[in-house]
């Protein structure tokens, strides 16, 4: 068929427009550094993040299918100590934590346990005390962004993140209008096994010049936990230590 020659010009023209705009589109795809940064910079900067060396949150945290309401505690120490202590109405304390070299939980119904393998891997990785705000990179052997993606009724960023140690991949939402985090979906390593779990995070509120999500809705099957921040207090008095009842649990 023939084809004019201005028509074939057209064509041409059009098809190197569409490329164009393609590798534009692509350009425009930030790198998992540049996402990092805004959102580091949405929550008060490095600096005032560094400012920051301990921290203690007051929260209610509850599951609706139990119909169940605890209070608890969550108290943080750089760079990498932290414990948790939850209240159960009628059942009693449930209280896990790292020293930065050991790892715990106790409840009133399997009583004392020390953790080890891959489950104190990832407690020591999660009571890092920068890496959830500011995700050094040596603190990761890789983070991708993985590109746009709906979550949470937002446009984000996909971003995910490999940490050294455990190998644990946790994939992280970041909101490309604001550049807060807005949501997680990870895996983790259990006593009851391997659990997958989605985090919705919201309501940011400034707590000594730095912006945290006040509220948490953690899905894991079919259950949904919701945890709702009362208080922080950063640069609290905290002190971690290994409990009585664990102390004897440790191997020497």
């Amino acid at each position: 068929m023939f084809v004019p020659k201005s028509v074939r010009t057209a064509l041409v023209a059009s098809a190197a427009l569409l490329l164009s705009a393609q590798s534009a589109v692509a350009q425009a795809v930030p790198s998992a550094a540049d996402v990092i940064a805004k959102h580091v910079a949405a929550i008060g900067g490095k600096d005032a993040i560094r400012k920051m060396t301990s921290y203690k949150h007051v929260a209610t945290m509850e599951l609706p299918s139990a119909g169940l309401t605890a209070e608890v505690e969550v108290q943080g120490l750089a760079p990498n100590k932290m414990t948790t202590k939850a209240t159960l109405p009628g059942i009693g304390d449930v209280i896990s934590g790292t020293d930065g070299q050991n790892a715990w939980s106790t409840n009133p119904m399997q009583g004392p346990r020390v953790l080890d393998g891959k489950e104190k891997e990832q407690a020591i990785e999660q009571a890092d005390f920068y890496a959830g705000m500011l995700f050094p990179a040596e603190s990761f052997s890789s983070i991708t962004n993985e590109g746009p993606a709906d979550f949470g009724g937002e446009k984000t960023w996909k971003l995910k993140f490999v940490r050294k140690g455990s190998g644990t991949i946790t994939t992280r939402y970041f909101s490309v209008a604001s550049g807060l985090e807005i949501g997680t979906e990870s895996t983790a390593t259990t006593e009851m096994g391997t659990t997958e779990s989605t985090i919705l995070l919201s309501d940011y509120k400034e707590f000594g010049g730095v912006k945290f999500p006040t509220k948490a809705q953690t899905t894991m099957g079919p259950q949904t936990m919701i945890m709702t921040i009362k208080s922080v207090e950063p640069n609290a008095a905290v002190t971690v230590t290994v409990p009585a009842a664990i102390a004897p649990l440790i191997k020497k």
